[in-house]
């Protein structure tokens, strides 16, 4: 009973890191973009950005998620629901404490995706013990400017290995956060970049 506690500490501690992002935004610079959906990969500008592409992947053993208007990801299927319907989570029944969520929110007016990523960053290491860097990469995501960020946090005593991959659509921020511990990330990889090349 005491583990069943623990884990579902860890999924809430999940979803609070990907709402973490969409509320403390505001903290970054403005530059202005009238909330338009400038993240389209355009090669000129955005050259060399690693590829992940969801079209090559075999999705045997995964559930797509739709709950959340706009977007869509898939999951391993032996992840089983802990969330809500306007805040879908996902649990892994075979390795404790990890998990998956999506959050979204209206981009904050005048800000481009880099400066919203800046200022997200700055509002998770506001909220929580962040160990080491969060290390940001800009990547292609199925032909989108996506962020992807990977770092170790601690609270209320659990260390997690957490990545959130956030896009921007229809004026939209849409942040998956998938993670675990410490422990279990190198079993967790190929999930999580399944997961994320599915988003």
């Amino acid at each position: 009973m005491k583990m069943n506690k623990k884990l579902i500490k860890i999924v809430l501690l999940m979803v609070i890191l990907g709402s973490s992002i969409l509320g403390l935004a505001g903290c970054g610079e403005q530059t202005n973009n009238d909330n338009k959906d400038n993240s389209q990969v355009q090669e000129s500008k955005d050259e060399g950005l690693k590829e992940y592409n969801g079209d090559t992947e075999d999705y045997t053993g995964y559930v797509t998620c739709t709950e959340m208007e706009g977007v869509e990801f898939k999951y391993p299927e032996n992840y089983k629901s802990a969330g809500t319907s306007t805040q879908p989570a996902f649990q892994d029944q075979e390795i404790a404490g990890a998990s998956v969520n999506i959050v979204s929110s209206a981009m904050p007016k005048g800000y481009s995706f880099e400066n919203y990523i800046d200022a997200s960053i700055k509002g998770v290491k506001s909220q929580m013990t962040i160990n080491g860097e969060i290390n940001k990469e800009y990547i292609n995501l199925n032909g989108r400017k996506a962020a992807k960020l990977t770092y170790s946090a601690t609270s209320q005593g659990i260390t997690l290995q957490v990545t959130q991959v956030v896009i921007e659509k229809d004026a939209k921020a849409y942040i998956l956060t998938m993670g675990g511990f410490e422990s279990d990330s190198e079993a967790l990889a190929p999930k999580i970049d399944k997961m994320i090349k599915s988003f």
